[in-house]
């Protein structure tokens, strides 16, 4: 391990646990509980300033120690900071996951396009069919209003017709 001041730092490993070790940087944390990944910037591991945690893990310097999440005390972790048989313990009767498909979304995807397509169609095809409808009915009305001027000019001639006539 580097040389330098120790800081403690806590992490959260394996989900059942609470990891301390006392490392002059965060890099030599990580290497110390055997871990690839960055759990400072996932928000998984931080510097304490518990006293009583600073106090366990100056007591062991290098060694991750841990202690169930609900408390206790601390002791050393799995063997040269090999936490996956924890992590593997923690984990057992669920079932691996593999990495997620995007055929069912991409799936979704295509078929909303194509309602969307359809649906525009009809809707095209019925603003044609009112347009259609609409000229029908003007043309409709232009035959309605001309019948009527026909028919009430032969009332009027025939009302007319009959005052002539003596009526």
């Amino acid at each position: 391990m580097a040389k330098g001041p120790l800081r403690t730092y806590t992490a959260e490993i394996d989900g059942l646990n609470q990891w301390i070790v006392a490392a002059p940087n965060q890099k030599a944390a990580l290497e110390a509980f055997g871990v690839h990944q960055n759990l400072f910037a996932q928000g998984l591991a931080d510097v304490t300033r518990e006293p009583e945690l600073i106090k366990a893990a100056n007591a062991q310097p290098g060694v991750p120690l841990k202690r169930p999440k609900a408390g206790g005390k601390f002791s050393a972790g799995p063997a040269e900071s090999d936490w996956s048989g924890a992590l593997a313990e923690a984990s057992k009767g669920q079932a691996p996951r593999k990495a997620p498909s995007r055929a069912r979304l991409d799936k979704a995807r295509k078929a909303l396009e194509a309602v969307r397509e359809a649906g525009e169609q009809r809707l095209a095809g019925l603003e044609a069919a009112v347009e259609a409808a609409r000229k029908a009915l003007a043309a409709e009305q232009a035959k309605v209003e001309q019948a009527t001027a026909r028919a009430e000019a032969a009332v009027e001639a025939a009302e007319q017709a009959w005052l002539d006539a003596g009526g």
